[in-house]
């Protein structure tokens, strides 16, 4: 009769065992990654408050005992190109849940040199109850690989986006970039749309983040240009080594005499 118990006892504890260490579906982790994901908003000098880009929360930090969350977006979200000017920004972010929005102030780390391609900012939330999504690896990434990727576009609200890595590296500078001289950037062929940027492409396979979505391409459905989250974690590597930095911004003769044309006025 003890036997009999014994093995009822071990038989139990194997299954409870199985039942910790499955796999994650699918399904829950799509919704694993939908949660992490975030809306960044800016509010401007009258307190009105404008969406910016998407965001999502990839790992918690710990500081004197104070947690908070990170997210990572899109450099060209934060106004300024100069550390100084992008300090002066005022961030909040919401989950975009149904019904009245709240939204939480979250402070700017840093933002990356948009000539440099650092097209990525770090935001920090206080707390640690949002769910997180790991950043990956994206050398090991190859054309075919399963992605999928949540984001805001045209004011719609988060979606679900599924696609695949169409190219892994683009050998050509993409055109019509803008303020940010991307390079180092794959093709995803995924879904998206103005207000996509920053949000992260993550993979089925690692269940980790691999790129981000900086933008698309003027004419043709080609995708979507992602920076790969390897150039990433190097950008964080520096911003929390103190040791990143950026182009000096360069001022053109007129401006710089002009400036001092206006002083010389104003003291007058």
């Amino acid at each position: 009769m003890k036997r009999v118990f014994l093995a009822a006892i071990l038989a139990l504890l194997m299954c409870g065992g199985a039942r910790a260490d499955r796999e994650v579906t699918k399904k829950e982790f799509v919704q694993q990654v939908y949660n992490s994901v975030v809306l960044l908003y800016g509010q401007d000098e009258t307190g009105g408050m404008k969406m910016r880009c998407t965001a999502t929360a990839y790992r918690v930090t710990e500081k004197d005992k104070v947690k908070k969350t990170r997210f990572v977006s899109a450099a060209h979200c934060v106004s300024g190109d100069t550390d100084e000017e992008q300090a002066q920004g005022k961030y909040f972010i919401t989950l975009d849940s149904e019904g009245p929005k709240t939204f939480i102030p979250a402070v700017l780390v840093r933002a990356g040199d948009k000539k440099k391609g650092d097209d990525f900012s770090i935001f920090e939330v206080e707390g640690d109850k949002f769910p997180v999504v790991p950043v990956g690896d994206s050398k090991s990434l190859k054309i075919g690989d399963e992605v999928v990727d949540v984001s805001a576009p045209l004011g719609l609200g988060k979606i679900y986006f599924q696609g695949y890595i169409g190219n892994v590296h683009l050998d050509r500078p993409p055109l019509d970039a803008g303020e940010v001289v991307w390079s180092n950037v794959m093709i995803v062929e995924i879904g998206g749309g103005p207000g996509s940027s920053g949000s992260a492409v993550v993979s089925v396979e690692q269940k980790a983040i691999v790129a981000f979505v900086v933008g698309s391409f003027n004419g043709g459905n080609l995708g979507m240009i992602a920076v790969p989250v390897d150039k990433f974690k190097a950008f964080e590597a520096a911003v929390d080594a103190g040791t990143y930095k950026k182009t000096p911004k360069q001022v053109s003769l007129e401006s710089f005499f002009g400036d001092i044309f206006r002083r010389m006025g104003a003291n007058q």
